[in-house]
């Protein structure tokens, strides 16, 4: 069997943005094209489309004011001022010379129709609470991709949610109360060594409160723990 090396394909560096309030482009409007800018809107982005029509789906959202509609065939100068480009026409040539017109402006660029020649992946992923998972390999086998992310949907349940809403809140509330950065670590550290998240897949909510205070020793009292605990079961509700 082959060995298969890394110059076989491309490998990308893992990274997560920020797209609130930043303009994104994309350049098709069929299902690929949809489902793009959905994750996109999720994400706070300023989405604009660029395609001679529209299903209804885009048409509710240019309607809403949510997406901006650019009712023409595409031009280089529809990327200016974006930070993201979708490349998701039916079009795999029109697909490539967007990929080229982005990577001439310095832009980041998905090629749905073929990814190696795009500048970044849209992973397989899912998020509980603050918690996102995401899977990618390479844009080989996007099916792999969204097989591994099943696998661990299970695996990490929705009590991560309000785990991670707990343990924030707890961090903050330490590092107000105590300055001394080394023995804060080693209280966070101790504190996720806890079977927290066993707890509250079990429902027990009460031991929580009363364990953390415990290897807190005296920096929190109780009380607060259980306040802390308390927003954060709202949080993730």
């Amino acid at each position: 069997m082959d060995r298969v090396r890394s110059e076989d394909f491309t490998t990308y560096c893992p990274l997560f943005l920020s797209l609130k309030d930043r303009r994104c482009v994309v350049v098709g409007a069929g299902t690929v094209a949809e489902r793009k800018a959905r994750r996109l809107l999720d994400h706070g982005a300023q989405v604009m489309v660029v395609a001679r029509d529209l299903n209804p789906w885009w048409r509710d959202q240019v309607a809403r004011e949510r997406v901006t509609w650019v009712a023409s065939s595409y031009e280089p100068h529809h990327l200016q001022g974006a930070v993201l480009v979708f490349a998701v026409t039916s079009d795999r040539a029109l697909n490539r010379r967007v990929a080229e017109d982005a990577r001439r402006l310095g832009l980041w660029c998905n090629t749905a129709s073929d990814p190696q020649r795009g500048t970044c992946l849209v992973p397989a992923s899912f998020r509980r609470g603050p918690l996102t998972i995401a899977v990618s390999t390479a844009g080989l086998s996007p099916a792999v991709s969204r097989l591994v992310r099943e696998k661990l949907e299970k695996e990490f349940g929705p009590e991560w949610a309000a785990y991670l809403h707990f343990l924030g809140g707890l961090r903050r509330a330490v590092q107000k109360r105590s300055a001394d950065s080394e023995r804060n670590q080693a209280l966070f550290r101790a504190v996720v060594q806890l079977p927290i998240l066993e707890w509250i897949g079990n429902g027990r909510f009460q031991e929580i409160p009363q364990a953390v205070g415990r290897v807190l020793d005296g920096v929190l009292a109780e009380t607060e723990i259980e306040r802390e605990w308390e927003r954060a079961w709202k949080a993730s509700s």
